[in-house]
């Protein structure tokens, strides 16, 4: 398995904090916005903690983010799998979630 390390979840962070501050967001507004604690949402941010997949899409959907930019720092203008995401209607979309925490799971055995 393919772990991520300590300086890829910091340039993670970097992107989100990033993008926060171009929102003129304080770190209180974007944990209320993720739904999710000022402690957990620090952490993300200093790349102290990782998060789930449903939490990244969760920030790059709250925050319009490009999903591969946040990952990789790396902008890439097609995406049909974020196309498909984005495509979909609201009620469709935890189908999807799910089906992605499924696949995280199994690749992570």
């Amino acid at each position: 398995m393919i772990g991520v390390t300590h300086r890829q979840l910091v340039e993670i962070g970097q992107r989100i904090r990033d993008k926060r501050e171009s929102m003129s967001l304080t770190q209180e507004n974007a944990a209320e916005i993720m739904d999710i604690s000022l402690t957990h949402y620090k952490n993300i941010e200093r790349g102290r903690a990782s998060m789930s997949l449903t939490m990244l899409m969760t920030i790059c959907e709250r925050f319009s983010m490009d999903h591969t930019y946040v990952l990789t720092g790396k902008n890439i203008k097609d995406n049909p799998i974020l196309d498909l995401y984005e495509g979909m209607p609201e009620r469709k979309r935890k189908y999807f979630e799910n089906l992605m925490d499924s696949l995280e799971q199994l690749l992570e055995k």
